[in-house]
């Protein structure tokens, strides 16, 4: 929902929780492909680089 409305730090904020309750869920392919999303936005979110290294993104 988040990424959708382009609020880019509550998607992060979403993808942290996730991967801290469920870490497999953050590696799912529509996951991975909301961190590319952030990871190569224009707008830069602070530990979306370290998320995107953690959960196989690049």
């Amino acid at each position: 929902m988040w990424h959708n409305l382009g609020d880019h730090r509550r998607t992060f904020e979403a993808l942290r929780f996730t991967e801290q309750v469920a870490p497999e869920e953050a590696r799912r392919p529509a996951l991975r492909a909301l961190t590319a999303d952030l990871l190569y936005a224009p707008v830069t979110v602070a530990g979306v680089r370290e998320l995107a290294a953690r959960t196989g993104v690049s």
